[in-house]
């Protein structure tokens, strides 16, 4: 063979070559390791991205602002978005029973103890609380006005048929009307009583069009006042008006959407010193109070002397909350007032004078009343600069262990056996 024509098949052969490598890889070739545009995510890129939760509560959280003003801190802080179900405490406990909610916000002890019980909640904890009062006309037709026992008041209103508006919406306000009207004896039936089936915002409204009576939480009354309306309070402080509040993770066993992580991150966030804080503030600078009242563990931890369980409060519009164990109180600066007794002798009592607990926590100057709360639910007022002034109405010490109110020449309402807490209003 020619030079001629082996160069010439050379040259074939080369090119041959570089048309196969060009075409593609040998299919019989591993392929090549994956790029980095198809990398998963990194971990960074994941936590950039907005988580979101989903919150089913009770309509008064939303309709006294409380959630407008405490969410967008925590969705900052979380870089989440929270989704907002505002029903009554029933319906969120169905809609937590169903796995369509993160956590919830509801008050009904009653109700969240049976939904912790069935296992549809995985942790349950303390939040704040605050009460409910009748409200009604200020011409009162039903003579309320100034009662101090709750179901007594029903009964007065059913008796005289005057319109009543009812929650009817199996929520925790609808939970607590129920409970009073079993107490006072009654079954309310008729054309006076009306059952809406709304939310408390709504039955306010309702209520204040047709001049009639309703129960209502303070802190959606005291929100709805700033929107004008003629309905006044006319009978609170009753122990069973009492109106705690709870925040429950639900089992993320009954729907794998549910945000376990987060709604575990809400809770510590809601329950932490910082947070309780800003509930302790809400309300304050637009009614001289607080709204609703700290109540978390970590928070009752946080703001007790002494080094055990917190066994006396001063709360609501001061400077700031009080709270004691029963040795750091024993250990105050003492004196003795003497009070006539139940067999009408005269006895001596050795306690911590009120007006020195007051000023400790630092009353504010807009402040008028003050409220004994006692550990069975017990209420009862008196007027704060009076309370200012007595230098023998004490906090005594009882043989048994705790607290009770000494107020000499008062009437024996005031006379408080196991007060836990004075509330500054």
């Amino acid at each position: 063979m020619s030079k001629r024509i082996i160069a010439l098949l050379s040259a074939l052969t080369l090119l041959i070559t570089l048309f196969v490598g060009c075409a593609g890889p040998d299919p019989t070739q591993a392929p090549p390791a994956e790029t980095e545009a198809t990398e998963a995510p990194t971990e960074e890129s994941e936590t950039d991205e907005t988580q979101k939760l989903i919150l089913a509560t009770t309509t008064s959280t939303e309709n006294s602002g409380l959630l407008a003003y405490l969410l967008p801190a925590f969705e900052e802080a979380y870089n989440a978005e929270v989704e907002v179900i505002a029903v009554g405490t029933g319906q969120a406990l169905e809609i937590g029973e169903k796995g369509d909610a993160d956590v919830l916000m509801v008050h009904a002890r009653s109700l969240e103890d049976a939904f912790m019980e069935a296992g549809h909640g995985v942790r349950r904890e303390d939040l704040m609380y605050n009460d409910f009062v009748i409200v009604g006309p200020p011409d009162d037709p039903a003579g309320i006005e100034g009662m101090s026992k709750a179901p007594k008041a029903f009964a007065k209103i059913a008796e005289a048929e005057v319109i009543f508006i009812s929650r009817g919406d199996d929520s925790g306000t609808h939970t607590k009307e129920k409970a009073i009207w079993t107490e006072a004896g009654v079954e309310p039936t008729g054309d006076w009583y009306v059952s809406a089936g709304q939310g408390m915002g709504a039955v306010l409204t309702m209520a204040d069009e047709q001049q009639a009576y309703t129960l209502s939480d303070r802190a959606t009354y005291l929100a709805r006042t700033l929107e004008g309306t003629d309905l006044v309070i006319l009978v609170e402080g009753d122990p069973i008006l009492f109106n705690p509040y709870g925040v429950i993770a639900v089992n993320p066993d009954k729907n794998p959407d549910i945000n376990a992580e987060l709604a575990n991150q809400f809770i510590d966030w809601l329950i932490s010193v910082s947070a309780q804080e800003k509930i302790s503030e809400f309300g304050t600078e637009k009614f001289g109070m607080p709204l609703f009242t700290p109540d978390s563990e970590p928070w009752r931890e946080a703001n007790q002397s002494g080094g055990g369980e917190a066994a006396l409060q001063v709360t609501g519009n001061v400077n700031a909350q009080m709270a004691w164990d029963e040795e750091t109180v024993r250990a105050m600066d003492t004196v003795e007032s003497e009070r006539e007794n139940k067999s009408g002798e005269m006895s001596i009592y050795t306690g911590v004078p009120i007006k020195a607990l007051l000023a400790e926590a630092g009353v504010a100057d807009d402040a008028t009343t003050v409220v004994f709360v006692a550990e069975d639910g017990y209420t009862a007022e008196a007027d704060l600069a009076e309370v200012q002034a007595c230098d023998d109405c004490i906090v005594s010490f009882r043989n048994q262990g705790g607290f009770s109110i000494v107020m000499p020449g008062y009437s024996g309402k005031l006379q408080v056996k196991g007060v836990v807490e004075i509330q500054v209003k």
